[in-house]
């Protein structure tokens, strides 16, 4: 590929780049954490006051749903002792099975006939002469970057 055609796909690169990033700070921007207007708020923020020259970030949690209570443990009780069971019966030893029968040989396949043999192919005509090709002319001096 020409030098060309590389600043070119380059910039192209670059300008849908800036593009898409352009579109994803507008969505940003038009995404607000507290709203003002309509009362909205993110959960657990509140909005930062400047009075004296400090800020003060309240993180506070107002809902029940969100933390559950911690729940007290169970006191523990013991499980009563176990009884072993009873010893299970020892099994019958299984008949031994019968013995398959020996398979039978397949019949042997039939012999393929041969097949013929191919004709001759017939020699093609000797190709002409070709006409001698002129000199080219010389090149110019290339100069490498």
């Amino acid at each position: 590929m020409d030098t060309k055609n590389w600043i070119a796909v380059g910039a192209a690169g670059a300008l849908s780049l800036g593009v898409a990033a352009g579109g994803a700070a507008s969505v940003a921007n038009a995404m607000p954490l507290i709203e003002t207007v309509s009362g909205l708020t993110v959960p657990g923020l509140s909005t930062v006051t400047d009075d004296d020259g400090s800020a003060d970030l309240d993180f506070v949690v107002e809902s029940d749903s969100i933390v559950s209570p911690a729940s007290s443990p169970s006191p523990a009780t013991p499980s009563p002792a176990s009884t072993p069971s009873a010893q299970s019966p020892i099994s019958a030893q299984s008949p031994a099975s019968v013995k398959s029968p020996a398979s039978v040989q397949s019949p042997a396949s039939p012999v393929s006939p041969i097949s013929p043999a191919s004709p001759v192919s017939v020699d093609s005509p000797p190709s002409p002469v070709s006409p001698a090709s002129i000199p080219s002319p010389a090149s110019p001096a290339s100069i490498d970057d």
